[in-house]
This record gives C-alpha cells, structure tokens and sequence, in this order.
C-alpha cells in the first residue's frame, strides 16, 4: 500500500494490517517522525517495524528518527537497494 502523506498512512494503518512501514520523513501533514511517534503510542502497532528513508543526511536528524521509534534510518544520497532490503530482512 502507499500513502501519499503521513496522514494518510496513519489512517491506513488503522484499516489495514501491514508488516512493515517505510517512509519519508518530509511528508506534508504528518511527517515521518511524527507517523513512527504515533506508531509507537498504539498498542496494537507498537511493534510494527518502521524504515525511514529520507534526504536528511545530518547526525541529529538521524538521531532524532531513531529515537521517535524507527528501526532503521537509510539516507537517500546513499541508497543502495541492497541496505533497504537487509534491513527490511532482518525486522522481518
């Protein structure tokens, strides 16, 4: 499924039953750190692995998504499919 805002994904979520959320962290209505934040609130979703893929390339950005919950943070000037797909390997 895709969402084309955190808003929209949060509400997804709600209806349907996912194993795994990437998303940006630039997103218009919710952002990215705000969707991982409501995602770790819910008790049914708390558990649900969170990728954030996104621009932001500076330590305290990373360090702030990994803190609101996300499970793994991949930086798009370096993305590399490969690390998407570890990652989602090894939270799935």
């Amino acid at each position: 499924m895709t969402a084309p805002d955190g808003q929209a994904a949060w509400e997804l979520l709600s209806e349907h039953s996912v194993d795994l959320v990437v998303t940006d962290v630039d997103m218009p209505r919710m952002d990215g750190i705000s969707l991982v934040e409501a995602i770790r609130s819910s008790t049914s979703l708390r558990e649900l692995p969170v990728i954030l893929v996104t621009a932001r390339e500076n330590q305290g950005d990373r360090q702030r998504g990994l803190d609101a919950g996300a499970d793994a943070y991949i930086v798009k000037s370096s993305f590399r499919q490969e690390e998407l797909l570890d990652a989602i390997g090894a939270l799935t």
